[in-house]
């Protein structure tokens, strides 16, 4: 079957896990190769699976879906193997319920397994670099959008990224930013200052008792300084010298202060910036409101104890732009609805917010 871009990036991944293992464990190195694992366990779960969720749900076995479950297989069964030295009952349980049924001619017990043994030509460098690049640009964008209150169910025109480290991302790996930061264009640019900026203040209590009469100076740097460069230098435990004055920063000595340029939310770390637009056109405004009404119908969809294949009928009673969106019914397909109509019905009812606008919506199950 054929390997998506993400099936091939775990594949690497793990591999490169039971190489990492493997060199840890021959030189007693527990604490490290057991903190490689939980990482692991963390994308897996929280990436890879999260984001394959929609491979899993489809009603006919195709290529991909046998791809996607091939893939959480073969790494389910070969992470059972790799902690079976540090969780040895989870890892056989891992494994009972995954191999001796299917495989008659398998061992009886993770224990009896031999250690797995990594697949060199699984391993792309370039491939997990440029996927930590794209982990790396989310969380600063979901950090981003936090901060300015945007939702993530609120589409937005544009992302633009500065990065003082090398990305050279794929046009795939963009794909998967952009969706799964529900923006529609990613732009890079050179100078973060023009959508995000710093300010620096002492911080008094660790300042003063190491620079007391130095206080003055400092925060008369601070006020004058690069304040991008000072912070880039004590992010992650670093120091910033001010030479002139015989003087180490650390990140604990500094209160440090973000703005976002007008019209954009912005976070930065590690030497990356995203800044996202939150200028709202009419499309994408009406767009953020079928997500939103999305969701709440498929809630009601669970509350109503519907079946996730059952067909739908949807009445609705509605002013406003959510009455607008409602009439046009494009979402229609994605809650399996036949029909989206003003108007009552005998049915499952609820009265619902979408956006702060009042909506009665009825489930009928045909």
């Amino acid at each position: 079957c054929k390997l998506s871009l993400m099936d091939k990036w775990i594949l690497s991944k793990l591999n490169s896990l039971i190489k990492f293992v493997d060199e840890d464990l021959a030189e007693y190195e527990i604490t490290e190769s057991a903190r490689a694992l939980q990482d692991f366990c963390d994308v897996l779960s929280n990436w890879y699976i999260r984001r394959g969720r929609e491979r899993y749900w489809g009603s006919e076995m195709t290529d991909d879906k046998a791809a996607a479950y091939t893939t959480l297989y073969t790494v389910l069964v070969t992470l059972a193997k790799l902690t079976a030295p540090y969780t040895p009952f989870v890892a056989e349980l891992m494994y009972l319920n995954l191999v001796p049924e299917f495989f008659k001619d398998a061992p009886v017990s993770v224990h009896l397994c031999p250690f797995p043994v990594a697949d060199e030509k699984a391993i792309d460098v370039r491939l997990e670099k440029g996927m930590d690049g794209v982990l790396d640009i989310v969380v600063l964008g979901r950090a981003a959008r936090n901060a300015g209150n945007v939702k993530n169910r609120q589409p937005l025109g544009e992302m633009v990224v500065v990065s003082t480290r090398e990305l050279n991302l794929s046009e795939d790996e963009i794909r998967i930013v952009l969706d799964e930061l529900n923006v529609k264009k990613f732009t890079v640019a050179e100078d973060a200052t023009k959508y995000i900026s710093y300010k620096l203040k002492p911080q008094l209590k660790t300042l003063g008792p190491k620079y007391g009469k130095k206080l003055g100076a400092i925060s008369k740097f601070l006020a004058e300084c690069n304040a991008e460069e000072v912070v880039e230098a004590v992010k992650n435990g670093g120091i910033y010298n001010i030479a002139d004055l015989d003087v180490a920063l650390t990140q604990e000595d500094l209160q440090i202060f973000t703005e976002s340029a007008k019209g954009y939310v912005a976070a930065a770390d590690r030497g990356i910036t995203v800044a996202l637009d939150v200028n709202l056109t009419e499309e994408l405004v009406e767009e953020g409101l079928e997500r939103e009404l999305v969701s709440k119908i498929q809630n009601m969809r669970k509350e109503a104890g519907f079946e996730v294949t059952d067909r739908i009928e949807i009445y609705y009673c509605a002013d406003g732009r959510v009455a607008e969106v409602l009439k046009k019914g494009n979402f229609a397909s994605q809650v399996l609805a036949n029909k989206v109509e003003s108007g009552t019905a005998d049915g499952f009812t609820r009265e619902i917010s979408v956006n702060g606008e009042k909506v009665t919506l009825t489930l009928v199950r045909l």
